[in-house]
């Protein structure tokens, strides 16, 4: 009887024995990549050129003021890039912090799904990763550390999560939001481009790309991108710069909402009806504006929403472009045949846009 007590602590010592240690690293054995980029090397043979933008740790973050390393590889895969790296630094590289991936236009447009299925695989990236384009090149734009960028954050996240910048001009996309746009047909994905100035002081994030897997990518201007934005329901404050017969005003919107349907009768030509309303206050003029006349500016106002709305959705028919979704909406809309998005490649050509554009200005608070 009294041995019992004997071999059940040594049965548990036994058993202490063959249980493993944490795997994890402590922390000061770790270095955390803040963003990626991936570029096309021009090399066939090793295609892939990957730069890490890594944070460098240190004691205290006020003393030592933004620091960064970069780590830059060129090879035939993205995964040999990274596994190579590693052995560039005295630290395990940690993932779990990278939340921008920047890619060359080449890169992308050789095979987005392709890359992009690469970072969706890897267990330690997130897949609310924020993707972008860099110009002119991804390593390039990592590599600009603008004044306003603050120790351990980078200033792309700033950019892209609309908790430091609010902008109609700037068509954030997910790792996510980009693959699943790739691989479902009905819908385009946009990616915004990142620009830096010749002196590679600051960041610039106003235009953007439409990538379609049977075509070429197709760049957005600034005020193509805006108005997209505006479509999609992604922003509700954006400026609208009205020139009316010398009398020119900027209306500030705060409130947008934007409706759609697509109507096919079979002996009728496809309409698609949009409906838009804007709403926010006068915030610049070049003339004298009364109270009195505010549904007069709000009428100009909604002509020239209108006007501008209709030249985006020509442009992205004639590219043969769909990034607001309108093949899905019509292929979620109606009784599933196995034929739906092909009708809809034969409906969207030849589809003509009903806009209407409700502007609704409140006030004339303008500066001269």
């Amino acid at each position: 009887m009294k041995r019992k007590p004997f071999l059940k602590i040594l049965a548990a010592c036994l058993i202490c024995l063959l249980l493993s240690s944490c795997g994890f690293k402590d922390i000061d054995k770790r270095i955390f990549v803040q963003a990626i980029g991936v570029d096309h090397s021009g090399n066939e043979k090793k295609p892939y050129k990957v730069t890490l933008k890594l944070a460098v740790p240190s004691g205290s973050l006020k003393e030592a003021g933004t620091k960064y390393t970069y780590l830059t590889r060129e090879d035939s895969t993205l995964s040999g890039a990274i596994r190579f790296l590693k052995t560039h630094v005295d630290k395990e590289i940690d993932f779990g912090h990278t939340r921008a991936l920047i890619f060359d236009e080449k890169i992308l447009a050789k095979d987005m799904r392709e890359t992009l299925d690469f970072f969706i695989r890897r267990r330690d990236i997130q897949m609310i990763s924020w993707v972008a384009v860099g110009d002119p090149s991804a390593e390039e734009v990592l590599k600009v550390e603008p004044k306003s960028e603050m120790a351990g954050s980078t200033v792309l996240t700033n950019l892209f999560s609309g908790n430091g910048v609010e902008s109609a001009y700037i068509a954030s996309t997910f790792l996510f939001d980009a693959r699943r746009k790739i691989a479902e047909s009905g819908i385009d994905p946009t990616i915004p481009i990142i620009r830096t100035n010749e002196d590679h002081s600051k960041l610039m994030v106003n235009h953007s790309y439409v990538f379609s897997p049977h075509q070429k990518p197709v760049q957005l201007t600034s005020m193509q991108t805006k108005f997209f934005s505006l479509m999609a329901n992604r922003t509700n404050k954006l400026d609208i710069e009205v020139k009316n017969k010398g009398k020119n005003f900027t209306m500030s919107v705060d409130t947008a909402k934007v409706k759609y349907k697509i109507l096919t009768s079979p002996n009728e030509n496809p309409v698609l009806k949009m409906n838009i309303f804007v709403g926010g206050i006068v915030e610049e003029s070049s003339f004298d504006m009364t109270p009195n006349e505010l549904s007069t500016y709000s009428s100009i106002a909604a002509k020239h929403t209108k006007k501008e709305t209709l030249k985006v959705l020509k442009f992205l028919q004639k590219e043969n472009l769909d990034p607001l979704g309108f093949g899905l909406r019509y292929k979620a809309t109606r009784i599933q045949n196995g034929k739906r998005y092909k009708e809809w490649q034969g409906i969207y050509p030849n589809m003509t846009f009903d806009v209407t554009v409700d502007a609704k200005i409140r006030s004339t608070g303008t500066v001269e």
